[in-house]
């Protein structure tokens, strides 16, 4: 490839990205100050991500890093034909002294790096995370790739093109996505950044800004969260998207100085991206794992084929099968601790409250003293927006267990959870209980004590 034919494949890339603006090659402006004409790469009139623009492209097909010269004169043109935004692209990288002139300059100008002979076997322009039924069509940002050999939560993570995941993951420069799926309607983005909040700051120093997300044709609302926390080795910017029937959102890290730069990939993730649902017949791999569980003499191994079985299931909407092979996995093996979870998340959502009750209880008895336990149980609770049941269960955990540090682990969440829900002085009385619990266990410099201290503090 020579730059002529580079021009040309970013060209076509962003006509391919951006179809409804209007895209000019080898653009001639006359500029405001200089008073001659000036020479654009690629010049973008239009809309993009929801925002009236006009964008200055330049591409630099350089075998070596760009250099502070070239953005200084980047910057003037940029400045010189009145563009709201300038990127400049090149197929290699740019000096830390060029990055923080862009970023600390007047002019919004970018930095890109685009090479299209660095695409790997796992590597893609567009991907279908789904998780149930649920799923949504997502085309990567200028610039960056989807990756699925490596995916976080079992989804597809987000980078600039021609690095790895682990490249990405050094340079603080990268994404995931992630669903929420929402019990009932009324649960909204909002009530989602609450809960995220709270575990967020959590033992940490953490500033938050909200940022409106782009509007979209088909009226779903979007909204951005920049997340500044002290012990986060770069800033952490989610895109939420509030579907009918789930809350998707990206997550994405960033160095500050890069913010504007994949701010603006964030909010066009959020002006495309399409939601779907899928609809699944399991019969076959069902009926396959059943033959398979004739051979299989280890029981918690049954139980991980019996609860897969109940995940299926659920995929095709069928409770009453559902809750059989969630029994069937805990008849197999009792302490199977990913079912218990599952079905006390089921019968919470079919409103079998006693029975919920029975397995969270069940959930807790096989590590009390886990803090992950009681954590993931509290997310189950919120997750169907049942916080008073969550109280209740809590409560009654606290009267069954007077071990110490299980007193002050349930007194710690306890209060933890009453003081987002605004009851503060409860919220209070159990923070100084599990601070004089956790006196009897742990020494002085436990980090507990220094998120005690700050929760009574706040």
């Amino acid at each position: 490839m020579n730059w002529k034919k580079y021009e040309l494949e970013i060209l076509n890339y962003f006509t391919d990205l951006y179809p409804d603006t209007l895209i000019t090659f080898d653009k001639k402006i006359i500029g405001k100050f200089s008073k001659v004409e000036r020479q654009i790469d690629i010049y973008l009139e239009g809309q993009i991500a929801g925002y009236q623009i006009k964008i200055a492209v330049d591409c630099k097909y350089f075998s070596k890093n760009i250099d502070v010269k070239h953005v200084e004169s980047f910057c003037s043109m940029v400045e010189d034909i009145d563009a709201h935004q300038g990127v400049l692209i090149t197929k290699k990288g740019f000096s830390k002294a060029a990055i923080n002139r862009a970023y600390y300059g007047i002019q919004k100008v970018e930095l890109d790096i685009l090479n299209f002979e660095e695409i790997t076997k796992y590597q893609s322009l567009s991907a279908f995370p789904y998780v149930g039924n649920m799923s949504i069509s997502i085309k990567a940002p200028f610039g960056w790739i989807l990756d699925i050999e490596n995916p976080v939560n079992n989804f597809a993570s987000l980078f600039q093109r021609g690095l790895t995941l682990k490249q990405a993951k050094k340079r603080n420069e990268w994404m995931y996505v992630q669903f929420w799926k929402k019990e009932n309607s009324g649960f909204t983005i909002d009530n989602l950044i609450d809960i995220q909040n709270g575990y967020i700051s959590e033992g940490t120093k953490a500033k938050f800004e909200y940022i409106i997300g782009p509007k979209r044709k088909d009226e779903i609302s979007t909204k951005i969260r920049v997340a500044d926390v002290d012990t986060y080795p770069s800033l952490e910017v989610t895109g939420f998207m509030n579907f009918e029937r789930f809350i998707f959102y990206f997550v994405l890290f960033t160095p500050r100085e890069l913010l504007n730069k994949n701010l603006r990939k964030l909010q066009y993730l959020l002006a495309t991206t399409i939601p779907m649902e899928i609809s699944f017949n399991n019969n076959q791999v069902i009926q396959s794992t059943l033959n398979d569980l004739e051979d299989i003499e280890d029981l918690e191994e049954r139980a991980g084929k019996y609860n897969q079985i109940a995940l299926w299931y659920k995929e095709m909407k069928d409770v009453e099968n559902t809750f059989l092979y969630y029994q069937k996995a805990l008849d197999s093996f009792p302490k199977h601790y990913f079912t218990l979870r599952m079905i006390t998340f089921e019968c919470l959502i079919h409103n079998k409250i006693e029975e919920a009750k029975k397995y969270a209880v069940i959930t807790f008895e096989l590590e009390p003293s886990n803090p992950k336990v009681i954590q993931e149980l509290i997310e189950l609770y919120l997750e169907v927006q049942k916080p008073n049941l969550l109280i209740k269960l809590l409560n009654s955990l606290l009267n069954e267990h007077k071990e110490v540090e299980v007193s002050g682990n349930i007194n710690y969440h306890l209060g933890i959870l009453l003081k987002k829900l605004d009851r503060l002085k409860e919220g209070t009385n159990h923070l100084n209980l599990a601070k004089e619990n956790f006196k009897k266990v742990f020494k002085g410099d436990h980090i507990v004590f220094a998120n005690l201290e700050k929760m009574l503090k706040d």
